[in-house]
């Protein structure tokens, strides 16, 4: 059975086409999102 767990990252900017977008533009102070991690 393969165990999902999920790893949550901050960060104040992301990169979306190439461009940079900091989270100060959208009255935030960072970015979260979270990322999978498979375990077998």
């Amino acid at each position: 059975m393969v165990d999902i767990e999920y790893k949550v990252i901050y960060t104040p900017y992301i990169t979306v086409k190439g461009r940079r977008i900091y989270a100060s533009q959208y009255g935030k102070k960072v970015f979260r999102f979270s990322v999978p991690i498979i375990k077998d």
